[in-house]
């Protein structure tokens, strides 16, 4: 291990704290967003050339980036802040004030990367931290391009560029890592970790709109060449509607399929990228028995898993596979998707909002999205282990930087506890003791019988069914009776 501490300026500007004046941290996102801006065509063309995305992804990947810098720069109100830094000089409490970490250091995700670099890295100067971007020397062109445009657009002493892993942990310890790849490891207490290796699990209920959830669905596993780590990894669908579900998956997916090549635009003409395709079925499905090839093509495929006891129920896909799976209800669907006792990074429900409700309280997800799929959510990497998953921001400023909440006023209670301690008083102690005891406020009563929930629901539903013959069968006999005795009556 190193003794010396890399990155003497960065270390030095954060001591300083270079960035805690606010015009400061909008003049670099400004230098930043205006340099990214400037460049735009050649960063679309290296993330197509990188990852064989299109240009229409390579150009989305590129506005959620600039549109997150826009909202960080937009954030920051010079008055406001002016405002809130002389609270206390007013009189007035400061619960919410935080503060920067100091030193933010990024190790990125190669899917949509450039998206996973500006997002946290814009995210990071807005609280007013130094930033660190872990961009390894190799062939991919846009890890250069970004070396080369963010050293020159933001200033030395506040941002650089690890060509490799500090090595020095007592320096790494005092920064705020942020951790986008998968990893087994548990996260350090410093540590901003993305679940990357997480499943997606997607629930199709009979009463859903199959062409809406095949649409949303395909669309998902499909785009990104398929890596990103929302694109869901299994579809559990209901039995009774999986042949029209297969139906309109087969049809949404044609254009995915079929001619996904990327686009390049050089001085002004397009040319063709061949992207990376999946022609070949992923290493998780290869030789796995009781999987069927429903369609497929140069980019993908779609499987039908017959076995309940195949292992790729349980894998994470990382390429354009759609596998669908059968479930004879609900409750078989919530058992599946819990099978491994492990949370689901997302799961992505299709369903009537009463069964929507019940699928999504009992599926042991981070998020649940329901009759929907964002489409921010499938670039960039998985949200932040611990805290709320937003398709925008994927990093919000508040998780760099520290809370350090100030107060004027002191509670209500504080000053006759504080008197109680210094000289003890029994009556005041009595009046104390019978606040204490005296009984909890009368809530709001619960409707008799609790109102119908969903279980309920199911028994009253089963009870009619049940019931029904045997009032049709009475009253039918009662009648019968009735007409029997008045014949012998009327004889």
């Amino acid at each position: 291990m190193s003794s010396t501490k890399p990155f003497p300026r960065i270390r030095a500007a954060a001591i300083d704290g270079r960035l805690s004046n606010i015009h400061h941290r909008r003049s670099q996102l400004e230098q930043l967003h205006d340099s990214l801006a400037q460049h735009a065509q050649a960063i679309r063309n290296a993330i197509v050339r990188d990852s064989g995305n299109t240009q229409t992804e390579a150009a989305i990947e590129y506005h959620l980036a600039l549109s997150g810098l826009k909202e960080q720069y937009s954030s920051l109100d010079p008055a406001s802040a002016l405002e809130n830094e002389y609270r206390i000089a007013r009189g007035v409490d400061a619960p919410d004030r935080r503060e920067q970490a100091g030193i933010v250091y990024i190790v990125p995700t190669l899917h949509t990367l450039f998206f996973s670099v500006i997002s946290p890295l814009g995210a990071a100067i807005a609280a007013g931290n130094c930033v660190i971007v872990l961009l390894e020397n190799n062939l991919r062109e846009l890890f250069g391009l970004l070396r080369k445009l963010l050293r020159a657009a933001l200033d030395a002493d506040i941002f650089d560029v690890a060509d490799s892993k500090p090595t020095n942990a007592e320096f790494l310890n005092q920064c705020i890592e942020v951790f986008q790849p998968e990893t087994k490891e548990p996260p350090r207490i410093n540590q901003i970790v993305s679940p990357a290796g997480e499943r997606v699990v997607a629930i199709v209920d009979r009463t859903a709109n199959l062409q809406e959830a095949a649409k949303a669905l395909v669309t998902a596993r499909f785009s990104f060449s398929g890596k990103s780590p929302y694109a869901p990894d299994i579809v559990l669908v209901n039995e009774f509607v999986k042949k029209n579900f297969l139906d309109a998956v087969v049809q949404h997916s044609i254009g995915f399929l079929t001619g996904r090549d990327s686009n390049v635009i050089e001085n002004g003409k397009l040319t063709r990228f061949q992207g990376q395709g999946s022609g070949n079925l992923p290493k998780e499905i290869q030789g796995e028995d009781g999987v069927r090839v429903v369609t497929s093509g140069s980019n993908g495929a779609i499987m039908d898993v017959k076995k309940r006891s195949s292992s790729v129920l349980q894998s994470k896909i990382s390429q354009c596979c759609l596998l669908v799976f059968a479930v004879s209800s609900l409750d078989d669907a919530i058992d599946l998707a819990n099978s491994n006792n492990a949370t689901l990074l997302a799961s992505y429900v299709f369903a009537a909002p009463g069964s929507a409700n019940y699928l999504s309280q009992f599926i042991y997800s981070r998020t649940a999205f329901i009759n929907h799929i964002p489409t921010e959510i499938l670039v960039g990497p998985a949200a932040p282990l611990n805290h709320p998953t937003k398709s925008v921001p994927r990093y919000p400023v508040t998780l760099f930087s520290q809370p350090r909440p100030h107060y004027v006023t002191p509670p209500p209670e504080s000053a006759l506890l504080g008197t109680l301690l210094r000289a003890t008083d029994p009556k005041v102690l009595r009046q104390l003791e019978e606040r204490d005891v005296a009984a909890l406020p009368k809530g709001k009563e619960r409707p008799l019988g609790g109102g119908l929930g969903f279980f309920e629901q199911g028994f009253v539903a089963g009870a009619i069914v049940v019931l029904t013959p045997v009032v049709v069968g009475i009253g039918a006999l009662s009648v019968y009776g009735y007409r029997a005795v008045s014949a012998r009556l009327w004889r």
